[in-house]
């Protein structure tokens, strides 16, 4: 439903050269491709060391080095501005059943199972890189920390060969380093995309059918290489794999630390029904062919799908995470509410607050000897959770936008029911001027084999507030009598299209 090409170009200060095997295509990589040559020119192999500042003015600066295309070291050190700390964790035994110090995991029963048990503990490993990894990936033997993250390249890498297939089914991790977004250069892609998607979704008004449906990403020999398998088969993922994919990745690695909890906050957002209200997948589900045509397959096997990942993401922060961070994120969260200056911002942290607060924090395992501490934090849930402050928010960061000019065309039941439907239309709508029925026939609505009504379709025209002539649709009936007889004309109800007129 919603259209890639009103996707932010001032987002994107990367480039991943990704093809899109959907009618999207040309909107989202143009976007990518104009970026490509001033990103080369940015980047640089200057290493910084992380100032450890206030959540709010990192994303806010980070965001600002993405728009501003100012490099990708300094939107890296924005992001890696958020600054982790060391970890602190419980312990679960092997079959992935909470142990004594671990007394419930609140999430899924993927976890319960203990079927993901080796990827919920992943961050528990010292696991050391293979020589494969090191020839392969310069960053495999890097020993410095990345912004805003408590372990090096080193150990993020390491932990990312023993990634769970089912879950992340791109292995090894060296051969897809867009997905991974691996080194310091791709640092920042996750948080470019998520951010040019997030904006669409939550400025697209609710209900709006005007947009496309959200394509894959899908192998090129040329733009696009790294999407192959194991078998040499062609891949392809739901184009916004490119932030989850290497988010949760991140997270499962390294969860204890500001970026993997920042970072789980947003995808809390991104699954908030406020977004997925709005979002919809040109192809549905992860698992079997992509795009027959382009030869393409989504590497999932049947039964998975990202979300499984979140879920677990979610568990992991439960019990892995320290509640202190936790608790402060979701009360950074809140205080850029306040301090935000763009809509569609307020809404999304807003949301990665309400989220956060709602799944981790209240099912911490730590919660309940501590929530004392965070009443703060249930003051600000309270009153931005389904209140009218949070429908005010909402509102304020939609985007209308301009209704198509179109030429009525009317159908071979207007000259019939023209007089009929305009002057019912005329009670219903406020400075009606004329209708056009479209229907080439009524059309019989059933309950059973039994009718109830036949109704049509008709534009209503109008002027609206500027004065420019408008046309909204709604729907006019009779009601079966029986005996093959139907009553008067009624009113039916109001559809979703307006329009502009064609004059």
């Amino acid at each position: 439903m919603v259209k890639l090409n009103r996707i932010i170009a001032t987002t994107t200060a990367v480039v991943l050269a990704f093809t899109f095997a959907t009618p999207a295509q040309a909107q989202f990589g143009n976007i990518l491709k104009r970026t490509k040559d001033a990103v080369k020119e940015k980047v640089k192999e200057k290493a910084t060391e992380a100032k450890d500042k206030a959540v709010n003015k990192a994303m806010n600066k980070a965001a600002d080095a993405v728009n501003n295309v100012t490099g990708t070291d300094k939107a890296a050190d924005a992001v890696g501005n958020l600054t982790g700390i060391d970890m602190t964790a419980g312990q679960t035994g092997q079959s992935g059943q909470p142990s004594a110090d671990m007394p419930y995991l609140h999430g899924s029963n993927l976890s319960k199972s203990g079927a993901y048990s080796k990827l919920t503990n992943l961050y528990k490993q010292n696991f050391k890189p293979s020589k494969q990894a090191l020839a392969n990936e310069p960053y495999a033997k890097d020993e410095s920390v990345p912004g805003g993250f408590s372990k090096s390249y080193k150990q993020m890498y390491a932990a990312y060969e023993h990634l769970d297939p089912r879950l992340f089914p791109l292995q090894p991790y060296y051969k897809y380093p867009n997905l991974y977004a691996l080194g310091k250069e791709r640092l920042i892609y996750p948080l470019a995309y998520y951010l040019d998607m997030i904006k669409m979704f939550l400025t697209a008004p609710m209900g709006y059918e005007g947009y496309e449906k959200l394509g894959i990403v899908g192998y090129d020999a040329t733009k696009n290489p790294e999407l192959v398998s194991a078998d040499g088969q062609k891949l392809a993922m739901q184009v916004d794999e490119l932030f989850r994919y290497p988010m949760a990745a991140r997270f499962f690695a390294d969860p204890n630390c500001k970026n993997s909890v920042w970072a789980l906050g947003m995808l809390l957002a991104y699954e908030s029904t406020r977004v997925t209200a709005v979002r919809e997948y040109a192809v549905s589900g992860n698992t079997g062919v992509a795009d027959a045509k382009a030869g393409l397959m989504f590497p999932y096997a049947a039964g998975v799908s990202p979300y499984d990942r979140e879920v677990l993401m979610r568990d992991v922060a439960c019990v892995a995470v320290d509640i202190n961070l936790i608790a402060s994120t979701v009360k950074d969260f809140y205080e850029m509410v306040e301090t935000s200056k763009e809509p569609h911002l307020k809404v999304l942290y807003m949301l990665a607050g309400n989220e956060m607060y709602r799944h981790i924090l209240t099912h911490h395992k730590d919660y309940e000897r501590n929530k004392s501490k965070f009443n703060t934090q249930l003051m600000a849930y309270t009153r931005y959770n389904n209140t009218p402050e949070y429908t005010k928010i909402v509102n304020e960061a939609v985007i209308t936008p301009e209704p198509p000019t179109i030429e009525l065309k009317a159908g071979a039941m207007d000259k019939q029911l023209n007089a009929q439907v305009l002057r019912i239309a005329k009670q219903k709508v406020p400075g009606a001027i004329r209708v056009v029925v479209t229907n080439p026939a009524w059309k019989v609505h059933y309950n059973g084999t039994v009718p109830t009504d036949r109704a049509v379709r008709a534009w209503v025209v109008y002027r609206n507030k500027k004065g420019k002539l408008e046309a909204h649709d709604y729907s006019f009936c009779q009601d079966y009598q029986g005996g093959g007889k139907y009553g008067a004309m009624r009113y039916k109800g109001v559809g979703l299209q307006t329009v502009y007129v064609k004059q």
